[in-house]
């Protein structure tokens, strides 16, 4: 099995926060405020809002996530 690294956690986490159903202000507001995404400030910085917004509407309607169980769900 593959190390985890601090960017697949990153990653992880920010598919988890899009996938969510958040409103957009809330997903933005956790990428600055959450520990998590602290190391990531400066990319974070230059997201669009309307990019982010898209993000989670191609999230909800297109992304399959496994969970811990390795069970696939939408």
């Amino acid at each position: 099995m593959p190390e985890e690294s601090p960017l697949i956690d990153f990653q992880d986490a920010l598919l988890e926060l899009l996938a969510s159903g958040q409103p957009q202000d809330v997903i933005l507001e956790t990428l600055k405020t959450d520990p998590r995404f602290e190391p990531y400030q400066d990319y974070i910085k230059e997201f669009d809002p309307d990019m982010v917004a898209v993000a989670c509407e191609l999230m909800g309607k297109w992304a399959k996530r496994k969970d811990a169980s390795g069970e696939q769900h939408l």
